[in-house]
């Protein structure tokens, strides 16, 4: 189960924006002129575009420094984010509801019974399009991190397309857990349909959750497996991720 970060799973409230614009006032002594679209993108695409429309020289030669930087700053993240963000209605049950399933104790582990995965592993992690290290602050500063394996997450500073993740997350499960995660043995929760797309050039199933800037419309027609209007329903939540009666 790979789970989305930012209007999935929790609301950062303009936190991470703020801080690439801190970084970029860091680094290059002055703010960038607009605030370009961020629903589904990674964090790695946006930093570009950023650099980009400043007028920074040879901005991929400047990306390594300037996500160095913003990753310098995440630990600022955690009291911006209790601030201002939240946890979506739901999102601790989902998530506590599925780390039950898998072992009966909620290990963080996820390795267990009745999983999504070939083997019989239901493990839970993210795919995102934030940095690794602006998710963890995030995810860490709303308590939403207990049961999610984030060593084997897809995070946004890897690749600028959202489907490039999948790979990743799925390599570092099977080196982790020993198990079979290919094809529609993974499953992407997502709100835009950027993650509904992803899952769908990999092979995997999706489920739209309808929290972000899309309607359940939108997500259908982009090719969701399932739809969902929020987390706020844990019976339903598991029936979209575990279909066939496996939950």
């Amino acid at each position: 189960m790979l789970w989305d970060v930012d209007h999935t799973l929790l609301d950062a409230g303009g936190a991470g924006i703020q801080l690439i614009r801190r970084a970029f006032t860091e680094m290059f002594g002055r703010d960038f002129p607009h605030t370009p679209a961020l629903a589904g993108r990674t964090d790695r695409a946006i930093q570009l575009e950023v650099l980009t429309l400043a007028g920074v020289p040879d901005p991929h030669a400047q990306l390594p420094a300037f996500q160095q930087l913003v990753a310098g700053l995440a630990a600022q993240l955690g009291s911006l984010v209790r601030d201002s963000g939240r946890a979506l209605p739901g999102a601790t049950e989902a998530l506590t509801a599925l780390a039950i399933l898998a072992d009966g104790s909620g290990r963080r582990d996820g390795a267990g019974r009745d999983g999504a995965g070939r083997d019989g592993l239901l493990v839970q992690s993210v795919l995102t399009g934030n940095m690794q290290a602006t998710a963890l602050a995030k995810l860490a500063a709303l308590g939403l991190d207990r049961y999610l394996d984030l060593r084997i997450g897809a995070y946004g500073d890897a690749h600028e397309i959202r489907a490039d993740l999948v790979p990743l997350a799925r390599g570092r499960a099977a080196t982790a857990y020993g198990g079979d995660f290919a094809g529609q043995a993974t499953v992407l929760i997502g709100d835009t349909p950027l993650d509904i797309e992803a899952a769908r050039l990999a092979g995997a199933r999706s489920v739209g959750v309808a929290t972000g800037g899309f309607s359940p419309a939108e997500l259908s027609a982009a090719g969701a497996g399932a739809v969902l209007p929020d987390l706020t329903d844990t019976e339903h939540v598991l029936g979209a991720i575990m279909p066939s009666g496996r939950c």
